[in-house]
Parts: C-alpha cells; sequence; structure tokens
C-alpha cells in the first residue's frame, strides 16, 4: 500500500513557500482549478514538445497523469489555453468522465470490495478509444460530462466535442497515461503521455472541494495511487517535482 503519512508534511512545506494562487471554474463542469506558478511553468514547458510532435503528424494527443492533487487538470487547462492563444485548433475531455459508472455508483462498489472495485477497471475503455479515434478521423462524439454542483451532487450531462480540424486532444486525469495501452485503427496522431513525478496532495482536494476526505477516501487513494505508479512504463515525459519537465527514459 501506498505511505499516506507523509502528506501532512509535503503540503506544509508546499504552502510555507507563499505561492501566488488563482482560480478558473471550468464552464461546463464547474471543476475548479487552483493554479499556481509551477503548473504555469509545467505548461509552458510542455507546449515546445507538442509542436515538435505536430512536426511529426497533423494531430497529436496529449495526456497529463498523476496521483490525486497533484494539478492534472490545471496543467491541461492551461496547456490549451497557451495553444488557442497560439491558433492550435485543440479539443479536450477529463477522464473524470470516462468512468464505466456514476460517481455514486463508483463510490458504493468501491466500499464493498477496494482492492477489486478501485483501479484502471474501472476506466471506460471502449469510450476512451472512441474518443481518440473520432480524433483522428475528426468526426464529433458524443460524452459523458460529470456536473460539481455546490451541494455535492455531480448529475451527469452530455455534450458533443467537435473535432473537425482539431490538432491536439488533451486527456486529464489519473489514470490518462492509459492511452499509451490504446490501439487505434487510424493512428494518425502522434501521442505526448507525461506524468507528474509528485505525490497525491490531500489538501489540494480540500481546498478545490472535490470530494471529504474520510477512512473510505484514504482507502481509494492508496489504491489509484498504486493503479497510477503502474502506468509509468507508458510515459513520455516526466513533470517533476520542480515542475520542470522532460522526456521520460524508461529504466
Amino acid at each position: 500500500m501506498v505511505d499516506m503519512s507523509n502528506s501532512t508534511k509535503y503540503v506544509s512545506e508546499r504552502r510555507n513557500q507563499s505561492e501566488q494562487v488563482r482560480w478558473v471554474t471550468d464552464p461546463v463542469s464547474r471543476d475548479k482549478f487552483r493554479i499556481t506558478a509551477g503548473h504555469d511553468q509545467a505548461a509552458n514547458e510542455l507546449v515546445p514538445f507538442i509542436f515538435e510532435a505536430l512536426k511529426v503528424a497533423a494531430k497529436t494527443i496529449v495526456a497529463i497523469g498523476g496521483e490525486s492533487g497533484t494539478g492534472k487538470s490545471e496543467i491541461a487547462y492551461l496547456i490549451k489555453k497557451l495553444l488557442n492563444e497560439q491558433e492550435v485548433s485543440t479539443v479536450a475531455w477529463s477522464f473524470d468522465n470516462a468512468y464505466v459508472t456514476t460517481p455514486e455508483e463508483r463510490e458504493a462498489k468501491r466500499a464493498q470490495d477496494y482492492d477489486k472495485n478501485v483501479g484502471i477497471n474501472e476506466m471506460n475503455r471502449p469510450k476512451i478509444e472512441e474518443v481518440m479515434s473520432c480524433f483522428e478521423q475528426g468526426e464529433p462524439v458524443t460524452v459523458p460530462i460529470v456536473v460539481i454542483n455546490e451541494d455535492g451532487s455531480r448529475p451527469i450531462k452530455e455534450i458533443t466535442l467537435n473535432m473537425e480540424d482539431k490538432k491536439v486532444l488533451i486527456f486529464d486525469g489519473l489514470y490518462a497515461a492509459l492511452i499509451g495501452k490504446i490501439k487505434t485503427g487510424e493512428s494518425k496522431a502522434t501521442r505526448i503521455i507525461a506524468m507528474s513525478a509528485q505525490k497525491f496532495n490531500l489538501d489540494a482536494q480540500k481546498d478545490r472541494g472535490k470530494e471529504e476526505v474520510n477512512k473510505h477516501r484514504i482507502k481509494v487513494l492508496e489504491r489509484e495511487c498504486n493503479a497510477v505508479r503502474s502506468l509509468w512504463p507508458h510515459v513520455t515525459h516526466k513533470i517533476a517535482e520542480n515542475w520542470k519537465v522532460a522526456p521520460y527514459t524508461h529504466q
């Protein structure tokens, strides 16, 4: 199991740096992004790698993975913003929406058997593959979006992603590196799979108000972290603890 004992010390050290924080709310999911200078740095360092990939192929799929509370969504949001500012048409979909069950069903199943029901097997791989294939073919695709309401409810709505003329598809989420294990029929896009090397951050979750941190959540986090670490063999770029980005060499 993952050792959760160092989380408080890790968060305290980061907060003592008096970093400036700005908040952004996603207009569709209402998810809250807590953005710092570190997230800005990682996004700015990843964008040149994306431009290099676009020289190899007309399309690129970018996946930002990592453990809970380590800035995946923030970095993905910033990458999309930077690319749009440079007139590179992008589309994004979070793996938070790629589960096979609703949030309520998922928590009930996890509580029944943490070892069996927490992990990569929770992902809707056919839907992920469909999104990737439609992106490569430039065809629209309908996807679920989990809306995060202030009262704690999480209704699901459907939206259609317009893939026409899009050059970059951005995924983010715990298991975003899973795209390294998924093959598509077209294979027209290069792939950049970046993983945060930072360890889980419970206080970041509390700040964003996404989930109550209780004994159930701790058990889920332990198993999620182990599953995330199993995906490192598929990673192409590492986001280090100091937010610097470099190609990842598998050892």
